[in-house]
């Protein structure tokens, strides 16, 4: 029997999916989002979970946000400081809370359709392998590039990998090393045909985050690839996760 078909009558103990987003001041792409999860079938809310981590939102924080009363199970941290591109952590909380076996990762602006869940639901998924998605814009349902910093795993495969690193909090763009360390553990492989809907700011204006920059200054970025170089020469510690301290709010 399928997950589906066994959902159809009895919600698994054990999520089958955890949807892991990262959360930054952006109340009303949330909105959206819970929104949007809320008329999922039946079948898939059965077998998924929302997990959505704040990262210290000083002004919106993501417990706040409104909700149905449809949802699927569904729970909210937040990270106990409030640091500037600190949404490594945020994953690295996501994924040692979710309590799924298969995680999809993706950022706040990115919508997962009922769909391409069903199509992870249904499919003979391959634990060795990591997937990623195409990509089309909700606006417009234009074709974009699959987007980098979206994958669906294993949990296990998550912290085979090591999990993204904590060390370069504070430093924008950095979250591709992860991708780096991941392309060298697993083969990537595109789920064809079933995309994720990338939201732009002309749909919802926080979609994206709007109160930090994006500009490291020159300090951040030569201390940006300092570190990495010291750590692919193993003259620096190596990957650090969990550093922060957080709590259930939702």
């Amino acid at each position: 029997m399928s997950p589906v078909s066994q959902s159809r009558s009895l919600k698994l103990e054990s999520p089958l999916i955890s949807v892991v987003f990262a959360y930054y001041e952006n109340p009303s792409m949330l909105k959206l989002q819970w929104d949007a999860i809320a008329q999922f079938p039946q079948a898939v809310k059965n077998v998924i979970e929302i997990v959505v981590v704040d990262d210290g939102s000083p002004s919106h924080p993501a417990g706040e946000v409104a909700r149905g009363d449809t949802l699927p199970s569904h729970s909210i941290f937040r990270i106990g400081r409030d640091i500037r591109w600190n949404q490594d952590a945020a994953r690295n909380i996501g994924a040692y809370e979710a309590r799924g076996s298969w995680l999809l990762l993706t950022d706040i602006d990115h919508m997962v359709p009922p769909s391409t869940l069903m199509r992870l639901i249904e499919m003979e998924r391959d634990p060795t392998v990591i997937y990623s998605f195409p990509r089309i814009k909700f606006e417009t349902q234009d074709a974009r590039d699959p987007h980098p910093n979206s994958y669906f795993m294993t949990k296990d495969m998550y912290w085979a990998i090591g999990g993204h690193d904590e060390d370069y909090k504070g430093i924008y763009g950095k979250d591709f090393l992860f991708r780096k360390r991941a392309l060298r553990h697993a083969k990537e492989v595109l789920v064809e045909g079933d995309p994720l809907v990338r939201v732009g700011k002309i749909t919802v204006w926080d979609s994206a985050s709007r109160t930090i920059t994006r500009n490291n200054t020159l300090r951040q970025r030569i201390w940006g690839y300092v570190l990495e170089w010291l750590k692919a020469a193993k003259l620096w510690r190596g990957v650090q996760t969990l550093t922060e301290s957080y709590r259930r709010v939702v």
